[in-house]
């Protein structure tokens, strides 16, 4: 804190004082409370080596213990110093001990804390302290450190920069906006409610009627929009508050698998660089600058660097904090071994290589693991979304016959069930896969030359102005003329062709008359109204879609295949003298296809401007394929760091070769499991044309001769009253909602990503369009 009392914040962004009550520092993986400032890489003096300074500005353990034993010996002289200490104030602060700061600042969080001890609860002087400085909210949870540990620890794991007392505050601010718009939904829910006469239906129970609930009865409206509102507001409330507090446990499992994932490459980049030459602080600080290739693994390793220059510790400090503070069980032990060889002198680079293939084999069977969950999910999906639906179809037709009027509870399953379901699966999938999307990529180096004033400026050349121009024209030229080459480098592109372009379609189609919008036109003609409303736009949007998406992924299929062995081959040609460059030029020549293409224009970048590195870089931004973003970030930093080039040539051939294979083995694995959805889906689009073809249609037919039997009796099924032409119309649209979710599925558990899905939904759309038409 300031000389006024107004929180501090350090170099990292977090205040000085906001941690919890109590003792415990994020130092320490097992409390994980900080009881000082709230970052990940604030430390704390116990975590130092017995013979390392202080840190900068924080007092060092023997003040610590002083204040720690003035809560039991000196508590009332300590209390009548803090009942006259204001923190807004610009004068003297109390003098809690003879290591106090001399020149008078604020006791840190942890001092005013120790006054009453560990557990024991605050005094008030203490708490009215915390009101004046924080306000009646956060010292509400300010004062009750001990049974928000774990939510302070979860912070620091997904590296959120707040204490748990701002947190819960701005979550409990959040809550109580909510709970007012629950209050202004429930009104207008009531007011919706009272117009289709809901509250009529209710009546007072004889026993009570009279006295105050004969009032209660006569504004049964106004009461039920109280009570209607509160139990909104509370749902709304008390839903935002859970999901605000549990958010960091959810996110720090994301980060953990994210860590998992990742680690095995980040430690084959220590490793080439370490083997170039580079040390290990050296090391840990390319790896933080790394954060666009390796994710949260540079952000764990980016609190080593800040714990470095921010708080000035030793690396084996900041990385015994690290170690203290990661949430993966793997990078935890990645860095305990780590300490373990540095703290006996052991060579770093031998211990990197070791490592780098016992993570790989870790990643393999992490992989193994998680294509198990893919697959019972894939199960689930056939048993809940095909299985099911369709017994519920064939019940319920079944009730119609004999009645019952089930047209409500087919419409309810078909457009509203089975889609959001679909809808949910997928998100659950996405989610459960989302650590193992590969995301790496590298920034484009900048090459723009920075400008030194020296003198007065030049005037701007007016040839300047007219070039940009000529550009701006050349691109917009190159645009029309050639769309194609956009959309297939970025095939999201023709959706802004392709959406105005649909529903065009649908207005025009409108307009016309052609087709309706009403339920009547969709039941008069299922499959005319069907396609050309739903069918016809979707497939204009999807199709180009997916060819642009398919495109690009067959394009990273060869370059992934392929690139391995170019790296082979380079190695092989530098061990033996070649340059790089020479090397390069040697593939070229010697080969065709996009790594050809694009390695042209990496060895003509490097003949250009004479730098290999930002040549790799700027190759590897432009890709777009985060395994050769790593392994093009691998290289130009390698290249830095040593002249032995044909080393680390060869480790990273080997690190895209690996991953290569476990991408190959995912998509083995999984082709089972991707042919048991369609076929799933085919058996339902059986059944159901089974259903029209031979139970629909004889009904139509049975359902027009007089209903009664001998004698004039009634007979004891009546088909009149089953609707047939519903039920066509409600079997198509489910045949077609159907091959959409589980084509988009096929195409999660494949490649990991809803877009080559469309391919799949495409398909079953169509042949479901088809059978609909001719059976």
């Amino acid at each position: 804190m300031s000389d006024g009392g107004t929180p501090e914040r350090s170099g990292d962004g977090h205040e000085d004082g906001d941690g919890p009550a109590g003792d415990a520092t994020n130092g320490h993986r097992g409390d994980g409370v900080d009881a000082g400032a709230a970052g990940p890489g604030d430390v704390d003096a116990s975590d130092l080596p017995a013979d390392s300074p202080a840190p900068p500005d924080r007092p060092d353990e023997t003040g610590r213990d002083n204040v720690r034993s003035m809560g039991t010996q000196g508590e009332a002289q300590a209390r009548e110093e803090l009942a006259s200490f204001d923190p807004d104030a610009d004068g003297p602060t109390p003098d809690l001990g003879p290591d106090a700061d001399p020149e008078g600042a604020p006791p840190p969080e942890y001092a005013i804390e120790g006054l009453s001890g560990m557990g024991a609860p605050p005094v008030e002087e203490q708490i009215e302290a915390y009101r004046r400085q924080y306000g009646f909210v956060r010292t509400f949870f300010r004062v009750r450190s001990d049974r928000y540990r774990d939510l302070q620890r979860s912070l620091n794991q997904a590296r959120i920069g707040e204490s748990y007392d701002t947190y819960l505050a701005r979550a409990a601010t959040y809550a109580l906006v909510a709970a007012v718009v629950g209050v202004v939904l429930g009104a207008l829910l009531t007011l919706g409610l009272a117009r289709v006469g809901a509250f009529d239906a209710i009546r007072a129970p004889a026993a009570l009627r009279g006295g105050g609930s004969a009032f209660v009865f006569e504004n049964r409206v106004l009461f039920g929009g109280i009570a209607v509102s509160i139990l909104t507001a509370l749902v709304l409330g008390g839903a935002t508050y859970l999901v605000a507090v549990y958010y960091p446990s959810a996110a720090v499992s994301t980060r953990r698998q994210s860590i998992d994932v990742t680690l095995p490459h980040a430690i084959v980049y220590m490793y080439a660089l370490s083997y170039g030459g580079m040390n290990l602080s050296e090391l840990v600080r390319s790896l933080a600058d790394a954060e666009d290739t390796y994710g949260e693994v540079a952000r764990e390793f980016d609190t080593v660097v800040r714990d470095l220059e921010l708080f000035g510790n030793d690396l084996f400090t900041a990385l015994q904090n690290l170690r203290n503070t990661t949430p993966s069980d793997n990078l935890e032990q990645f860095l305990d071994d780590l300490l373990s060889v540095l703290d006996s002198g052991g060579e770093v680079t031998g211990f990197l290589e070791d490592e780098a293939r016992g993570y790989l084999e870790e990643a393999g069977d992490a992989q193994e693991d998680f294509l198990e969950t893919l697959a019972i999910l894939s199960e689930v999906f056939i048993v809940g979304f095909v299985a099911t639906p369709l017994f519920l179809v064939v019940i319920l037709v079944v009730i119609s016959l004999v009645g019952g009027q089930t047209i409500a509870q087919l419409t309810l399953l078909v457009y509203a069930v089975i889609p959001i379901g679909m809808v949910m699966f997928l998100v659950l999938v996405d989610t459960l896969s989302e650590p193992y999307v590969q995301r790496g990529r590298v920034a484009a180096p900048d090459r723009t030359v920075p400008e030194e004033e020296h003198g007065s400026p030049a005037p701007d050349d007016e040839r300047l102005a007219a070039y940009r121009s000529q550009r701006r024209r050349d691109d917009l030229r190159g645009l029309v003329t050639d769309p194609v080459t956009l959309f297939r480098d970025e095939p999201r592109y023709t959706l802004a062709l392709t959406v105005p372009l649909a529903l065009g379609t649908v207005a025009g189609l409108l307009a016309t008359g052609t087709v309706g919008l009403r339920p009547e036109a969709f039941v008069a003609a299922p499959i005319a109204n069907t396609t050309w409303l739903v069918v016809v736009p979707l497939l204009t949007v999807m199709v180009p879609l997916s060819v642009g998406h398919e495109y690009r992924a067959a394009r990273e299929r060869r370059l992934t295949r392929r690139f391995p062995n170019t790296l082979s081959i380079l190695a092989s040609a530098n061990k033996m003298g070649i340059g790089l460059t020479e090397g390069i030029g040697l593939v070229v020549r010697s080969s065709s296809g996009t790594i050809a293409e694009e390695l042209r224009k990496v060895r003509n970048d490097i003949l250009w401007n004479a730098s290999t590195s930002e040549a790799l870089l700027a190759f590897g931004a432009r890709l777009h394929v985060p395994q050769l973003a790593r392994t093009s970030r691998l290289l130009a930093e390698g290249i830095r760091s040593t002249g032995d080039l044909s080393r680390v040539l060869s480790i990273a051939a080997e690190d895209a070769r690996n991953r290569y294979k476990l991408d190959r083995a995912r998509t083995r694995e999984m082709t089972s499991y991707v042919a048991i959805v369609v076929i799933g889906y085919l058996v339902y689009l059986l059944v159901v044309l089974l259903l029209d073809a031979n139970y629909l249609g004889p009904i139509a037919e049975t359902a027009d001769p007089p209903t009664t039997g001998l004698g004039g009796a009634q007979p004891p099924l009546s088909f009149t009253s089953v609707p047939v032409d519903v039920y066509e119309a409600v079997f198509f649209h489910s045949a077609l909602i159907q091959g959409v979710g589980s084509g988009l599925l096929a195409g999660k558990l494949s490649d990991n990503t809803v877009l080559s899905g469309l391919k799949f939904s495409i398909g079953l759309v169509t042949i479901a369009l088809v059978a609909f038409t001719f059976v």
